[in-house]
């Protein structure tokens, strides 16, 4: 890679990809190009059981545990849901004989569960290319035209333009910055719980639901990077600087089981989680068969979220174009799977509040997926006016935190930022935008009306604040405003 630097009165940053970055398929979008690039967490999908509702599970695990005493089961009873994954093929074969001959009048639906995408956020911006694979990226590292009020403004205050919308240059702040009583659960790849702008904001080490792996440290970037966007509170602020997190760990290296998310959501909910964040997703089809079961497994569990009263907000998804998620048939004619019927999922199913990525001019982003069941839409950045000619632009992405113990990116460095703060963009950037300003009207909701407002209450004042824009049924009423829904409570 060769680097040149310029002083002037900007700084500007050339970077000039190296000819090994032109041998990435310019048909993949970052989602699946991290899964190229760190490989699946498992190589054996698992076998998810959809029981009728209130059945007991705990006859049918010591069965399967008699079977194959090698089997890694993951009961989820609220929803009568079981994953299992046999210790070798023929158990497999083994376990599922002796499930259907003596539990088959209760299942409802049965299939395999493949993994889903780490989502549309990458730790490495070097891995999110897009699709023409330009030569050059141009970045300024400063903007002429901004007042800089100190050194610690110049080095990462200015850069916050997203949060600065959401919170109208920070006027939320007065009217609520969030207490620790009110608590999102972060559904990603864990949290950095050394960083200096989240450490003193995150309340609980949560849970790990990947088979092997105990802590919920975040070794990939990604629920870091959310959680920044939710409650940073040091160089740089998030939409809720004073609210809670805990993270809930599905993502280690690389994809995630739906079962583990799915489980993830229900676990949330009864720790009394006031939000879940979803900065995830998979796509599943109506027509085949083995997708059924962790369909209906995703939409219990979200209306068990919702029986708990936990708000759940989920990203639209990220590709190279984005989709139009309202109708299924046209939905897989899109992805290249004509004849099919596809769905989004967590995101763009009911109950859930799914948010849609807009840039800096409040327009929807070219990568953002959209449509009539995603809920409002939430600045996720872009690479500027000029990235279709391979000129990006940073001022034009968003700022968010990083975890401190991994490589911090050229890009980092050449601003001027300790490590621990990357620039990215995305719909996984967008939700947790929508999460915090959720957490924030919970917390002053209660606050005047001495009790936590139920989820369409929390809904209604999300829609309610809503920046207006040109959505054209494309992402809700409009773009999440912080301010404007915290005024609203007092209506």
């Amino acid at each position: 890679m060769n680097v040149q630097l310029k002083l002037t009165r900007n700084l500007l940053v050339v970077l000039t990809l190296a000819a090994g970055m032109n041998g990435f398929d310019s048909s993949v979008h970052a989602s699946s190009l991290s899964a190229q690039l760190t490989g699946p967490e498992e190589n054996e999908a698992k076998t998810v059981y959809l029981f009728q509702e209130g059945v007991n599970l705990k006859s049918i695990v010591a069965d399967i545990q008699k079977t194959d005493s090698g089997a890694v089961i993951d009961p989820i009873e609220e929803i009568a849901t079981l994953t299992v994954k046999a210790s070798s093929i023929s158990q497999g074969v083994a376990v599922e004989k002796v499930v259907q001959s003596k539990y088959g009048t209760l299942i409802e639906e049965t299939g395999k569960d493949p993994t889903v995408t780490s989502g549309d956020v990458q730790p490495d911006g070097m891995r999110f290319m897009p699709p023409n694979k330009p030569k050059a990226v141009i970045q300024s590292a400063a903007s002429p035209s901004q007042e800089l009020n100190s050194e610690e403004d110049s080095l990462y205050k200015k850069w916050l333009w997203d949060i600065d919308l959401v919170t109208q240059n920070g006027a939320s702040y007065d009217i609520e910055g969030g207490n620790h009583d009110v608590k999102v659960g972060i559904v990603d790849s864990g949290l950095d719980f050394n960083h200096p702008d989240l450490k003193d904001n995150i309340v609980s080490t949560g849970r790990s639901f990947i088979d092997g792996v105990t802590d919920t440290q975040d070794y990939m970037g990604h629920g870091t990077m959310v959680a920044g966007s939710i409650a940073a509170n040091g160089n740089i602020q998030g939409v809720a600087p004073g609210i809670g997190l805990v993270p809930y760990k599905v993502f280690h290296t690389g994809n995630a089981d739906s079962s583990d998310v799915i489980e993830a959501i229900v676990t949330a909910a009864r720790d009394d989680m006031d939000v879940i964040n979803l900065s995830l997703g998979v796509y599943k089809s109506l027509k085949n068969k083995e997708e059924k079961a962790v369909h209906k497994a995703y939409e219990r569990a979200l209306k068990f979220a919702e029986r708990e009263n936990s708000f759940v907000v989920a990203s639209a998804g990220t590709e190279n174009i984005g989709f139009d998620l309202s109708n299924a048939k046209e939905l897989a004619e899109a992805r290249g799977y004509p004849g099919d019927a596809q769905l989004h999922m967590p995101g763009g199913l009911n109950r859930v509040y799914t948010v849609a990525a807009t840039n800096k001019d409040n327009a929807l982003t070219s990568y953002s997926n959209y449509g009539k069941n995603v809920s409002i839409g939430s600045p996720g950045g872009d690479f500027g006016p000029l990235a279709d000619q391979g000129i990006y632009d940073v001022r034009y992405m968003t700022l968010t935190t990083y975890p401190t113990h991994l490589v911090q990116s050229p890009t980092s460095t050449y601003a001027g930022f300790e490590k621990g703060y990357e620039f990215m963009m995305g719909t996984s950037l967008a939700a947790p935008k929508v999460s915090a300003t959720a957490a924030l009207v919970i917390a002053e909701y209660e606050e005047v009306h001495g009790k936590k407002p139920k989820v369409r209450e929390i809904k209604k004042l999300l829609d309610e604040g809503a920046m207006k824009a040109d959505s054209k049924k494309k992402f809700g009423p409009g773009i999440i405003s912080a301010y404007d829904s915290l005024q609203a409570i007092g209506k």
